[in-house]
């Protein structure tokens, strides 16, 4: 096994972000696209919409456990390879397709390559830098994540002006392979071939997971739907407003990085769980171009940082070589957020609006909230008792 990690912003540590980021850079070019080629160019509902994009998380979700076990006995470097080739093909099949059916099929690549990316940047992130640094560590890798989802809107808009939807698939498979060609250059860390191949699923990551879920569903709503609901009050253009989340997102994960790691995952979520509340509630309320980008910048924020903050907690006292399944796991619930949220607020969308869908995102808010005092923090708090007792955490 390598030596523990001495530094954070390590050579090793910078690849990997910039691998990351160029995989993110083509999945936020797609999401202001996308929810157009379904309603213009294939001409679907808004229901449609939800499913056509929901199509990625369920992807996402079957496979991710795998890519878990697989980041284990293979090193998180392999799925940092494997995830973008993959995601290539979902760009690559989307030339094809003219239907909704086949835009959802086009979609399953994607969200294979999303768990496989994201398990084996984070994963990876925690193995490279020092163990008590682990929601700095998170923050900064996931600042990678959305700088690309932020900027990558932008990209897909100016693309689609200058050539069509298809010109926009080509360029983003290009990213894809560009984000695997930098993964190969990252360095072949030794793991354990003989290690037992362990549950699919840890345990330790299930009520992270759970919270994490909660509380993105108002995110996700916001990114599937922004690009519709931006042109019902009057904006042209929705990639600034994803360049606004971008931008908060980034300031948030820097300037508090260190935030989980010296508050701890507990009084750090219920931050981010405000801020996310506070963002549905002006998004709902406050329903102009003014409303659009204050409530994106502040819903951002919050979803900023509850994820660097359920990390610790998703992988505290895990051993090394088990936290790529854990940081499966704990991710897999992202999947079920993003499948369940696209074809719920779309139904709401449809039938009661934007308001209602809204003030649904406050509902799971609040409920991630609940969650969180009532099952994850008697479970933090047990174990770190221990751990001042000297005993084992487990």
């Amino acid at each position: 096994m390598p030596a523990p990690p001495t530094r954070l912003l390590s050579r090793e540590f910078v690849i990997l972000a910039a691998s990351t980021m160029a995989f993110f850079f083509a999945m936020g070019a797609a999401n202001p696209i996308l929810p157009r080629f379904v309603d213009d160019q294939l001409g679907g509902s808004k229901a449609a919409v939800g499913m056509v994009l929901g199509a990625t998380a369920v992807a996402s979700l079957l496979v991710r456990p795998y890519f878990g076990r697989l980041g284990d006995r293979r090193g998180p470097r392999t799925l940092m390879m494997i995830g973008p080739l993959v995601g290539s093909i979902g760009y690559g099949a989307l030339l094809f397709a003219d239907s909704i059916p086949l835009a959802m099929v086009a979609r399953l690549p994607m969200g294979a390559a999303t768990a496989a990316v994201m398990t084996g940047a984070t994963t990876l992130a925690l193995e490279i830098t020092p163990e008590e640094r682990k929601g700095e560590a998170a923050s900064y890798i996931l600042v990678s994540f959305h700088f690309g989802l932020g900027l990558g809107p932008v990209l897909g808009e100016t693309v689609l002006d200058a050539t069509s939807f298809n010109g926009v698939w080509v360029i983003l498979a290009a990213f894809c392979v560009a984000s695997a060609v930098i993964a190969w250059t990252l360095p072949t860390r030794l793991v354990d071939a003989e290690m037992s191949p362990g549950s699919l699923l840890h345990p330790r990551g299930v009520v992270p997971g759970i919270v994490i879920a909660l509380a993105m569903m108002a995110f996700i709503s916001f990114n599937v739907f922004a690009p519709l609901y931006a042109e019902e009050i009057g904006v042209g253009r929705v990639g600034p407003v994803f360049m606004v989340a971008s931008i908060s997102i980034a300031v948030v994960r820097i300037l508090f990085s260190k935030v989980p790691d010296r508050l701890g995952p507990i009084p750090s979520t219920t931050m981010a769980l405000a801020s996310i509340a506070v963002g549905c509630v002006v998004l709902a309320f406050w329903q102009s171009i003014g409303g659009l980008y204050v409530g994106a910048a502040v819903l951002a924020g919050g979803g900023a940082l509850v994820m660097p903050s359920m990390v610790p907690a998703a992988v505290d006292g895990v051993p090394v070589n088990r936290r790529a399944s854990a940081m499966a796991t704990f991710s897999m619930f992202l999947d079920v957020a993003a499948a369940m949220t696209g074809p719920l607020f779309g139904l709401i969308v449809s039938g009661a609006g934007y308001r209602s869908a809204y003030l649904s995102a406050l509902g799971t808010t609040l409920l991630a909230w609940i969650v969180l005092r009532t099952f994850l923090a008697p479970q933090w708090n047990a174990r770190r008792e221990r751990e001042a007792q000297g005993l084992p955490i487990d």
